[in-house]
């Protein structure tokens, strides 16, 4: 028999029915093809992927979420969606520099008056523009004041290119506190965001709990102080120091203006203050904005000590927040003096 024959004979006898001896009796049993043995295990491969892939959707509007949230600013964002009934007297909406460079219970003492702080941060004013102010004002009567708080490259946030800002933190906010109409709109206006979703909650929550930072007793410090938390990041600004370009490029005024405007009412006044920055060696470049355009003051120069060591150029550490809720109460008394 030649070599190629041996090669046939062989692949016949592979493809040709087994047979087995049952009791004596000789039984023939087909063989099952190799692809149909695989199908039962990509069955269940596709099955787990799917339930991973949509498991983000539900488990971020859970309340076993909301505790075990890994994220500094989970609990603080919370807070501005806990405050049906407060009736403050003064509001605060702003970005992250108001969460934890202000003390609306120092601003209280100060003032006599109810003071509190909508908590934001810069990714969910991205996403969700005044989703808390407008869920606030649901559930509250309108305050004598409205305060706009902002790092002065964040006033012009709406305008800003959606695709080039972080946006994962707006989104886990929106799916976990939005209507569903909110949430439609969202996914009306931003398709692709929906999809990469679980991608980047997966990557975040990875790497949320390989850089942990504590945040212990955050709901007791934000119901004390009515929505401020201590910055617990220890690294300090130090000078000299510059403004990075993309910062100083970014200082234009027009979408909080334009919603300052749209809040102002015979009920209730607005404010808008430019939250203080650092003094770097280049802080003319910020300080002679058209501030006047809000209009609101050049933001206060403060020691670079005063402020963490980040890309943002603004968030103070905490033994600046005495000083600088003290110069926010000065603006502010005035402006409620002339409301009565």
């Amino acid at each position: 028999m030649t070599g190629e024959e041996t090669i046939i004979k062989e692949e016949i006898i592979r493809d040709a029915p087994s047979s087995e001896s049952i009791g004596g009796a000789r039984v023939q049993v087909d063989r099952v093809p190799e692809g149909r043995e695989m199908l039962p295990y990509l069955l269940t491969a596709a099955a787990v992927m799917a339930l991973l892939y949509v498991m983000p959707f539900f488990l971020n509007r859970t309340a076993f979420y909301d505790r075990v949230n890994p994220s500094f600013y989970a609990r603080p964002l919370n807070y501005a969606f806990d405050t049906a009934g407060q009736n403050a007297d003064v509001v605060i909406f702003g970005d992250s520099t108001a969460l934890l460079g202000v003390d609306p219970s120092q601003m209280s003492s100060a003032l006599g008056v109810k003071v509190l702080n909508l908590v934001n941060t810069q990714p969910t004013l991205v996403v969700n523009d005044d989703m808390t102010l407008r869920h606030y004002l649901k559930e509250n009567r309108p305050p004598k004041l409205l305060v706009f708080y902002f790092a002065p490259w964040d006033f012009d946030y709406g305008h800003n290119d959606f695709n080039s800002r972080p946006t994962y933190e707006g989104e886990e906010l929106l799916l976990r506190r939005g209507t569903g109409e909110e949430m439609r709109a969202f996914a009306r206006r931003h398709p692709q965001e929906v999809i990469l979703f679980p991608l980047k909650f997966y990557e975040t929550e990875w790497q949320l709990m390989l850089h942990r930072r504590p945040r212990a007793n955050q709901e007791a410090q934000l119901i004390a102080t009515r929505g401020h938390v201590d910055n617990i990041e220890s690294t300090m600004l130090r000078a000299p120091c510059w403004f990075p370009r993309f910062l100083i490029d970014n200082v234009r005024f027009s979408w909080v203006h334009d919603l300052g405007e749209r809040y102002r009412s015979p009920e209730t006044q607005v404010l808008f203050y430019v939250a203080p920055v650092p003094a770097c060696e280049n802080v003319s470049q910020v300080l002679e904005r058209p501030y006047d355009q809000l209009p609101a003051r050049p933001p206060k120069p403060l020691p670079p000590e005063f402020f963490i060591s980040d890309v943002r150029f603004i968030h103070p550490r905490p033994p600046a927040v005495s000083q600088i809720t003290r110069d926010l109460v000065d603006a502010v008394r005035p402006v409620l003096a002339s409301a009565h």
